[in-house]
């Protein structure tokens, strides 16, 4: 069985995916040239990919469009892993009706969760039950959907991600160490060590310690550290067909969620090494004993199905 964590009651709002707002826990992957972030103002915009032409100048290259790494070096059995690409066929969740509630909203703004937002009432609230989440600690893990138009507004799917909090916080927070990947302890060096480590080097002629391989990683594809969940900062993302996303080695995910009508097919490239715990790590969210509903996600759609979006930048109130 997976470890449980508490969890407050907090209703929190749909934003649209782009690359800005996701770039903590990931990156997405989408044309650049068609991609509705790209006319964000200069501060909200990551800069697209270098571009080459290809295929006898009929086609447009964008390098390096996402991040794979492979951190299982890290993990406790040193196990080597391997790239794999799985098939994930998911069904579209079920919600349950809108109630009104006392529960808090999340950090992403002061929004009346439960005010009408329309005059004509035409919105239907419904909301998704969050009560797990999990994590690849050594891997990123990408995701690709198939068969989904990017004007498909009748099914989509939602990314759902957690910062990390520091393990101490998590150690408190459930009143036990919390699951590997634990910090590498060093041992204390010795005199000869120091003096052979030393720079410059009496031994070489390097004038600084090599860069961590670490720095060279996009930053959401560094070791996250063993922490919990930090669900008062968990974010809700809904997707396109145009989009497929790449979780950051470490980031706390909820499963793939689908909503709408029917299935949809992702491909999913990852690392692996057959070793559980190290391949895929679980926390179960449980209501404590002060709260009545847990981590929440508010789904509201409009008469043709349309999702509404809530929160984000340029996105309070848009539509997909």
């Amino acid at each position: 069985m997976p470890p449980t964590m508490p969890a407050p009651s907090i209703r929190i709002p749909m934003e649209l995916l782009n690359p800005t707002a996701f770039s903590q826990f990931g990156t997405v992957v989408v044309n650049p040239a068609t991609c509705p972030s790209s006319k964000l103002p200069i501060p909200h915009r990551i800069p697209p990919p270098d571009a080459v032409s290809a295929n006898q100048g009929s086609a447009t290259k964008y390098l390096d469009v996402t991040h794979m790494s492979n951190l299982y070096s890290l993990a406790p059995s040193k196990k080597p892993a391997k790239a794999v690409m799985n098939m994930f066929v998911c069904s579209p969740r079920n919600l349950r009706p809108h109630e009104p509630s006392m529960s808090m909203p999340s950090s992403w703004g002061d929004l009346d969760l439960d005010e009408e937002d329309d005059e004509i009432g035409s919105y239907q609230k419904q909301l998704l039950d969050v009560t797990i989440l999990e994590r690849h600690p050594f891997t990123t893990q990408t995701f690709i959907p198939m068969g989904l138009s990017q004007q498909d507004k009748h099914t989509q799917y939602l990314v759902i991600v957690a910062p990390t909090l520091p393990a101490s916080a998590s150690r408190r927070h459930v009143g036990r160490a919390p699951p590997y990947p634990t910090p590498h302890i060093e041992r204390k060096r010795s005199v000869m060590d120091i003096f052979a480590r030393a720079r410059p080097s009496p031994y070489t002629n390097e004038a600084a310690p090599p860069v961590s391989q670490f720095s060279r990683l996009h930053p959401s594809a560094r070791p996250k550290g063993p922490g919990l969940p930090d669900l008062k900062n968990l974010r809700a993302f809904v997707a396109t067909g145009s989009q497929a996303v790449t979780y950051g080695a470490g980031t706390w995910h909820a499963p793939m969620i689908v909503i709408g009508e029917r299935p949809i097919d992702f491909v999913v490239v990852q690392f692996a090494n057959e070793v559980g715990n190290e391949d895929c790590q679980e926390i179960v969210l449980k209501p404590d004993n002060t709260t009545s509903e847990g981590v929440m996600v508010m789904v509201d759609t409009d008469s043709s199905g349309t999702v509404q979006v809530k929160a984000g930048v340029g996105s309070v109130k848009a539509k997909l």
